[in-house]
């Protein structure tokens, strides 16, 4: 998940670091080593807010209530990512999400579709 589409806070600090950066490069020029100081500097005064799990849940149950259940699932690519949600740091926290969203009343059979039955249905009608 990328945690700026879940968390306001996040997308806002992600929005507020641009000029920092843009006027780092401008000060500093192709001085990396300089830039990477002052950005390490920075990020310490500014620590950045993390989502949170019941923040992703809410996102999954917006699409639920937009697109239905039926198109709604989730994914375990965390390769390359910088940032994770707090509380779903890898795949072995799914659980953890899993019954989050049961706690908020999902069923057994919407768990399925969101954790992969609704994947391969999508994939058997396009084969």
């Amino acid at each position: 998940f990328v945690t700026s589409f879940v968390s306001p806070a996040v997308m806002l600090y992600d929005q507020s670091t641009r000029p920092v950066m843009s006027d780092l490069r401008a000060k500093y020029g192709s001085d990396t080593a300089a830039i990477t100081r002052e950005i390490n500097q920075w990020r310490k005064s500014h620590p950045e807010p993390r989502a949170t799990l019941s923040q992703v849940a809410d996102q999954i149950e917006y699409v639920r209530k937009v697109a239905g259940v039926d198109h709604v699932g989730i994914g375990s690519d965390f390769d390359g990512i910088t940032e994770v949600v707090q509380g779903l740091e890898d795949v072995s926290t799914f659980p953890v999400l899993f019954a989050e969203l049961a706690r908020r009343g999902w069923s057994d059979a919407d768990l399925r579709k969101l954790a992969g039955e609704n994947f391969l249905r999508v994939f058997a009608e396009a084969e």
